[in-house]
């Protein structure tokens, strides 16, 4: 079911995590919520006092949406690695859904600018910072290290299946166990038994994800990219 969607937008030209298209919507909201409630309270302005409420139940509504294209990306591009930023992602975001929650129901209650609702737009906020720092380290501190034209298609693989849990040939999972230097690099035939039999928490993969074509490719990259870097 995943895959298929994810086939679906490859056909499209669309070949990249769906998530983060999704993520500025409730980040935007929650701060507009937070920003529009300050000034309404400041400038004691009456007709920005309804605009945090609808702010919070726009994002509300949209952070479900999101949370789960989330987590259809993990298992489709991460093959449910369990990583320290996935595993922050998946505590933080259900407690955002929680906070707006309470902060839609506080709002309706005591009035979008009163001071019960101020502090949990607040925590709202926090807990969108917290997404986004965790959401950078899987976009930014996995960055494939770029090699010759010859080893590209080594390197797309790497960057699509490995560079979250092994960024720079390291190993975010068991640090004392990089990649580089593993005896299971001495030859091809190491390699491949490896990488469609790690052990756990490594997963699988199967010709189905990536080809004996593709784990040549990725194994040249490793040794002549990775390597020597």
């Amino acid at each position: 079911m995943i895959d298929s969607f994810y086939e679906i937008l490859n056909r499209l030209g669309y070949h990249h995590p769906f998530h983060p298209t999704e993520v500025h919507m409730p980040i935007g909201l929650v701060a507009g919520a937070l920003i529009f409630a300050l000034v309404a309270l400041i400038f004691r302005s009456e007709k920005l006092m309804a605009t945090p409420r609808y702010c919070v139940i726009l994002a509300f509504i949209w952070v479900f949406p999101t949370m789960i294209l989330g987590v259809m990306d993990w298992q489709h591009f991460y093959e449910g690695a369990w990583i320290l930023p996935i595993k922050a992602k998946l505590i933080t975001a259900p407690i955002l859904a929680v906070l707006l929650g309470l902060a839609i129901f506080l709002g309706r209650k005591y009035g979008s600018t009163s001071m019960k609702v101020l502090p949990v737009y607040f925590l709202c906020l926090c807990a969108v910072v917290v997404l986004g720092y965790f959401g950078g380290q899987l976009t930014y501190a996995g960055r494939t290290i770029s090699g010759p034209k010859a080893y590209m298609g080594g390197q797309k693989i790497f960057s699509a299946h490995c560079t979250t849990c092994h960024p720079s040939g390291g190993n975010t999972l068991a640090p004392d166990k990089p990649i580089l230097h593993s005896p299971l690099l001495k030859n091809q035939e190491f390699f491949n038994m490896w990488l469609r039999h790690p052990a756990s928490p490594m997963p699988a993969f199967p010709p189905a994800k990536i080809s004996d074509a593709q784990a040549r490719d990725l194994y040249d990259y490793i040794q002549n990219v990775l390597m020597k870097k």
